[in-house]
């Protein structure tokens, strides 16, 4: 940790202390003399550079766009949108044709939408986090402009971009990142809404009614926790500095009717075709899921600190210098745009958000998604502030990236088992030592333009190539696709079966595989597996076969029929006399039929 700490002497790169006026876009050298020293952190890259960089960030954010569905969140969101695509019913979401009701419609309604325009295909199922990823980026370069000035909010939007938390979910397709990117128009709203300079009255009623129309959204997003944040964030923040003439600031009319006029209609609309909705959604899905263990989502109480740890990489040990003193008196001259003390709004939001989640019974990896923009704001400053021993310092910390995915390559036979044959470790170890490649070379670059006073440059640089160098090296994942999605086993199955038709009987026994639907592109019978499908099998009995000796009865008088199992039902099914030959099988799964049985 102090190796990380500012130098406060004139041999710093920049001393904010001394240039009170560095951020503010407006130096004056007569009074100020050590002006010349922002050369040090200016941004110096031409605009074709600029150009090119932001080509090959676009290039690395588009890569994984195409990878195959993977198990299971992918698969069900998916599932979800092609159904509403097919059925046209936009209000009541359906998983395998059962209503579902954990999750609100927005990410449904984008990808039904992408589908219906452009067929179904991997990339288009990912597109709306993909999107919402970059609406983040957006907004935390329109919030650190105006609260800061040019260079930080392009300091602060490469590094969001290129932290290995927020790219990663970016290219998952689950719904966190939708929520992230309205929660943040929220904070970012809700920021200049209270005033920054430079900045008209009506601007600034503007954005505060854009943040409630950003707490909508968050909730169509994923419910009640993107307005549940932002508020508990925003009264902890009044309750500690005491500035109550920010709740005059809220724009009372405009921003509740935006709010009730984006978030009411389809509440209203959905419980008044399904009357089960209030007590699942509200009761059982958000207070349930917090307070009790049903969920069976338990982590231990640092359960989100490695992940925080790895997820703001290659960032993370610029944190340590944002935990002294000093960096916060730079914050705030960094921020001091503003009319509110935002360095503390975004640590109130960070640590608020970490502490939630925590506490909460249901702990999911993703969960915490929503701090990185705020993050990024807060370290971008650190970042160009750094002295230079120190940068340096954090950028051979950085190669640990490299190094660690070297280990991971030399040392891939270890992760050789049941689902993971040889051959995908070695592919995968080929991207991961090109990732590892980049990250050194992001390193090398950075280090490079730092010492030739371009601290702005060599952050924006290094952002980019971490960016390109963590795609190819995460790309690599679809080597594993044989064993976490069932495209590759239907393929085998298609070829295998010629003669089936989208009308045979399909079953899904002791499991629901929830990349089969939207590859097979149809409903399958569940057998004796509820989970997640419980409410919609109790409002829709005759869809799914609560007894598996009920399976075996129907199976047997069935001229044709295909099943889904593993291997672990097999005996099970012998024992109980079922006749079936196995079609296809993979590292996993197995597809069995009803018909052609050899006596």
């Amino acid at each position: 940790m102090a190796r990380l700490e500012r130098d406060s002497s004139p041999s710093s790169d920049v001393n904010f202390r001394r240039l009170p006026s560095v951020f503010s876009g407006h130096t004056d050298s007569a009074q100020y003399p050590e002006s010349a020293l922002l050369a040090s952190v200016a941004v110096k890259l031409s605009r074709p550079l600029l150009a090119i960089l932001a080509a090959l960030f676009l290039f690395a954010w588009l890569l994984p766009a195409n990878r195959t569905l993977v198990r299971p969140d992918e698969g069900r969101y998916t599932e979800i949108a092609r159904e509403m695509a097919i059925s046209g019913d936009y209000v009541t979401p359906r998983l395998n044709g059962l209503k579902y009701f954990e999750k609100p419609p927005l990410q449904y309604w984008a990808t039904a939408a992408a589908f219906s325009l452009f067929g179904q295909s991997d990339a288009a199922a990912r597109w709306w986090p993909s999107f919402a990823g970059l609406l983040t980026l957006l907004f935390v370069f329109l919030g650190a402009r105006a609260f800061a000035d040019a260079m930080t909010a392009w300091a602060a939007t490469a590094m969001l971009g290129a932290m290995a938390y927020f790219f990663i979910i970016a290219h998952i397709n689950t719904v966190d990142m939708g929520l992230t990117a309205f929660m943040t128009l929220t904070l970012v709203g809700l920021a200049r809404g209270f005033g920054v300079a430079g900045q008209s009255a009506g601007a600034a009623r503007g954005w505060m009614v854009a943040a409630w129309a950003g707490a909508a959204l968050a909730f169509l997003s994923k419910g009640l926790i993107g307005i549940v944040l932002p508020g508990a964030v925003f009264v902890l923040y009044v309750l500690i500095t005491r500035q109550w003439r920010l709740l005059g600031r809220l724009e009372w009319f405009w921003g509740p009717l935006g709010f009730l006029l984006i978030a009411l209609p389809w509440p209203l609309l959905v419980q008044s075709r399904n009357p089960e909705w209030t007590h699942f959604f509200f009761i059982y899905e958000h207070f349930g899921r917090f307070s009790q263990e049903e969920h069976e989502r338990l982590g231990a109480v640092f359960y989100f600190v490695p992940i925080l740890i790895i997820g703001l990489m290659p960032w993370t040990p610029a944190v340590l210098a944002l935990l002294r003193r000093q960096s916060w008196g730079n914050l705030s001259h960094c921020y001091r745009n503003t009319e509110i003390n935002l360095p503390l709004l975004l640590a109130i939001w960070c640590a608020f958000i970490f502490l939630f989640f925590t506490a909460s019974k249901s702990k999911l990896p993703s969960y915490l998604l929503p701090v990185t923009p705020a993050f990024a704001l807060l370290l971008a400053p650190v970042l160009l502030t750094l002295r230079r021993r120190s940068f340096h310092w954090l950028l051979g910390s950085m190669c640990l990236i490299p190094v660690t995915l070297v280990v991971l390559a030399l040392f891939r036979g270890e992760f050789v088992n049941a689902a993971y044959t040889q051959g995908m470790v070695d592919a995968f170890a080929v991207h991961a030592l090109i990732g590892a490649f980049g990250f050194a070379l992001a390193a090398y670059v950075a280090w490079r333009l730092n010492g030739r006073g371009r601290r702005a440059d060599a952050v924006i640089v290094a952002a980019v190539v971490c960016a390109l160098s963590g795609s190819v090296a995460s790309s690599g994942y679809e080597h594993f696709a044989p064993s976490t999605s069932v495209k590759y086993l239907l393929q085998d199955f298609r070829q295998a079966e010629p003669s089936y038709q989208p009308t045979d009987a399909f079953y899904s026994v002791g499991l629901f595989e929830q990349t089969l639907q939207p590859y097979l592109q149809r409903y399958t019978i569940p057998v004796d597996w509820l989970d997640e499908l419980g409410l919609g099998a109790a409002t829709d009995p005759d869809r799914v076969r609560f007894n598996f000796d009920d399976f075996v009865e129907e199976w047997q008088a069935l001229e044709r029929g295909y099943a889904i199992t593993d291997g672990s039902q097999l005996p099970r099914l012998d024992h109980a006399g079922v006749d079936y030959r196995i079609v296809a099988a993979d590292l996993r799964r197995i597809i069995i039929a009803r018909h052609g049985v050899t006596p």
